[in-house]
């Protein structure tokens, strides 16, 4: 199978890299999608990712900056990886998997003609009966609390390469908090607190203001089918999976696309063919 069979190519959205950062996230909203190919003159110059507007937004160095005084160009990937719409599913993924929490744009004669994102390789796991969470790679457990700052939140996701966390109280999986949460926040944030109160403000700003309330989660035993119809619901890019109402590990969609790299062998027939 090859990308153009399940690239996104209808609809798709552009931005120009001189438009503010606030667009690009009323884009993104607006398309439920988490990346946009960047460009000039209707050229591709680069790919603006919700991960680059959670590490740029948050950061001590956006100062007195608002999202709308701030470039897509301060913030995109110059020279984004693509690929051809005759570029094999399998080498795709495993290129998606290499870069994390970035999309991979299709180009055919220098023109933009699709995207290709985790969401795309998670809906080829939809009819997966046969495997289970436990034959994936899955995430180390990771999580944070209510009253944790967003700040740290946001500093987990960029060390760990994680969409999101989930958020727990008294071992309980209450709500999540992803990228998504984080670059709305931090949106918000700059835009209503005065430049000269937000030192103070950030130590006041919870993970509880910001996480989505959700009891969504995995186990072992769930069929990869089944997980990834529940990370296909409502933008649900991470999911805690439990044992006896614990947190053990995470599952996140880019396991899933690994899978599909691995052309659906289970990380146990792998390790059996090394």
């Amino acid at each position: 199978m090859k990308v153009d069979q399940i690239m996104t190519k209808d609809e798709l959205i552009t931005i120009d890299k001189d438009q503010p950062v606030s667009t690009a996230l009323e884009l993104m909203e607006k398309g439920r999608i988490s990346a946009l190919p960047v460009t000039e003159e209707d050229q591709l110059v680069g790919l603006c990712c919700l991960i680059d507007l959670v590490d740029r937004l948050g950061s001590i160095k956006a100062g007195k900056l608002t999202p709308t005084s701030i470039h897509v160009s301060a913030v995109m990937e110059w020279k984004p990886k693509t690929v051809s719409p005759s570029t094999d599913v399998v080498d795709a993924a495993n290129l998606l998997v290499e870069r994390r929490e970035r999309a991979i744009i299709v180009k055919e004669d220098e023109k933009i003609v699709g995207i290709l994102t985790n969401t795309h390789f998670v809906k080829r796991c939809l009819k997966i009966d046969n495997l289970f969470v436990r034959d994936l790679s899955i995430e180390e457990a990771q999580s944070v609390h209510p009253q944790d700052r967003v700040v740290h939140a946001r500093q987990l996701i960029l060390m760990t390469g994680l969409p999101g966390l989930p958020v727990i109280d008294k071992h309980e999986v209450i709500g999540l908090v992803t990228k998504r949460h984080l670059a709305l926040g931090f949106a918000a944030f700059r835009r209503e607190v005065p430049a000269k109160h937000q030192s103070k403000r950030l130590r006041e700003f919870l993970v509880a203001n910001i996480l989505t309330r959700t009891d969504l989660t995995t186990y072992l035993d769930m069929t990869v089918g089944e997980a990834a119809e529940l990370l296909l619901h409502d933008q649900q890019h991470v999911l805690p999976v439990t044992k006896e109402g614990y947190l053990e590990a995470l599952l996140i969609r880019r396991n899933l696309v690994e899978l599909v790299g691995n052309k659906f062998q289970s990380l146990t027939q792998k390790e059996e063919e090394e």
